[in-house]
């Protein structure tokens, strides 16, 4: 009985002086090494991101225009509206890229206007998968419509994601 005594005995102090070891080694006080001064140390530690307010809103994407032949090309993020005049009135079509990691459904609405008349166009495209690219036109206007390509405004309205 006095063996067990003994051991119970050696096993705290054994599991004393590790506890002991590990706060003098956590702390910085070993054997040989020298202790560097806090007061003298400066900590930067850099801003979160997410902890500074933004004052100013993010700004509204800028539309890119160019143009492919007859055809008006108005691009805005990811959609594309392509805007082209002809005898039968005026093609609209409309390109949409997901570019979020899941499938979403947009809805987009393009007006065109041309010396005093302005037609919209609305397009809603089911679900596209992420990467994917969905694409749509319609036809406004009629045929008495005489557009020029130089007179076209071309404005992407909204584009709704759900």
């Amino acid at each position: 009985m006095q063996l067990t005594t003994t051991r119970g005995g050696l096993r705290r102090i054994a599991y004393g002086a590790a506890i002991a070891a590990t706060i003098i080694g956590t702390a910085g006080c070993t054997t040989g090494q020298t202790v560097p001064d806090r007061a003298t140390e400066s900590v930067t530690t850099p801003p979160s991101p997410a902890a500074e307010p933004t004052e100013e809103p993010t700004p509204e994407p800028t539309p890119v225009i160019s143009y492919l032949g007859d055809t008006k090309v108005v691009t805005l993020g990811n959609v594309e509206a392509r805007v082209t005049p002809g005898e039968y009135g005026i093609n609209v079509a409309c390109n949409v890229r997901n570019d979020a990691g899941r499938a979403l459904r947009y809805k987009t609405q393009i007006t065109v206007s041309s010396e005093g008349v302005s037609y919209s166009a609305e397009f809603d495209f089911g679900s596209i998968e992420p990467a994917a690219v969905g694409r749509q036109s319609k036809a406004v206007g009629s045929h008495a419509t005489e557009v020029r390509q130089e007179d076209l405004k071309v404005y992407i309205d909204s584009v709704i994601t759900y």
